[in-house]
């Protein structure tokens, strides 16, 4: 059973040549090459596709709570007449995440540190002791 069409020929019997599509060229890639190439590049935009609208909405998300936050602060803190806006900063440890500012005419204070998950604020008074 030797000239059996079923069997395939042992690893040891197959050539380069065997493997590629037959054009001749040696620096063109194969057939399999260009297959990997362009299953790698659909993966690379399908993952994209999924991460990009998910992390825009999140962030909008955010930014809308940390706004309400801030507008809160600013009423209990200040007048409800003072502009106030909020920034997401990554300068400072104590500071870290979202940060709510009042716009005084003397210039910007710091209200409160809303923090990388924005939330309510802390509006408990602070002692001087």
């Amino acid at each position: 059973m030797e000239d059996d069409p079923r069997e395939h020929p042992a690893s040891d019997d197959l050539d380069a040549d065997d493997l590629d599509d037959g054009d001749g060229d040696e620096s063109a890639p194969t057939r399999w090459e260009r297959r990997r190439r362009l299953t790698r590049a659909v993966s690379v935009v399908a993952l994209l596709a999924l991460l990009v609208p998910g992390a825009l909405a999140t962030w909008a998300l955010a930014r809308s709570t940390a706004a309400s936050a801030c507008r809160l602060a600013v009423d209990v803190r200040g007048d409800a007449r003072t502009p106030a806006r909020v920034a997401f900063e990554l300068d400072a440890l104590e500071t870290l995440g979202w940060n709510c500012y009042a716009l005084a005419p003397t210039g910007e204070v710091r209200i409160a540190v809303l923090g990388v998950i924005p939330g309510a604020p802390d509006l408990r008074p602070r002692s001087g002791s």
